[in-house]
């Protein structure tokens, strides 16, 4: 089983983060893998934490968890915060592979999501 988790900004806005969790919504509806589970997790200002996050796809049987910073730029979350709370998991599950996916700017094919927009 592997999982994947959106990770977030978070918000004190309530729609912003309900813009998450359509995402996610989104995905599962569009899966076709029933092995991969899907969540969403916040940085600040909203819950669940990627902690909560990553423990609940631990407590699921996930053996490959994919981390995705939902950040259009490789800010300091993305370079330093989300790798560090991968870290403090792989030291702690190191029979669980953790995998840091490509924020949103990094994506292969953003140009043309963003011209298909036009």
């Amino acid at each position: 089983m592997e999982a994947l988790i959106v990770v977030a900004h978070g918000s004190k806005v309530e729609s912003s983060n309900n813009e998450i969790k359509r995402i996610v919504d989104k995905i599962k509806e569009n899966l076709k893998d029933e092995q991969l589970d899907v969540f969403y997790a916040f940085l600040e200002l909203a819950e669940p934490s990627i902690f909560v996050s990553i423990n609940k796809a631990i407590t699921h049987g996930c053996k490959v968890i994919k981390v995705f910073p939902y950040f259009l730029a490789a800010g300091k979350h993305v370079k330093e915060d989300i790798p560090a709370e991968i870290k403090k998991f792989k030291k702690r599950y190191p029979e669980i592979e953790f995998i840091l996916l490509p924020h949103i700017g990094e994506c292969k094919g953003i140009e043309n999501l963003i011209l298909s927009n036009i």
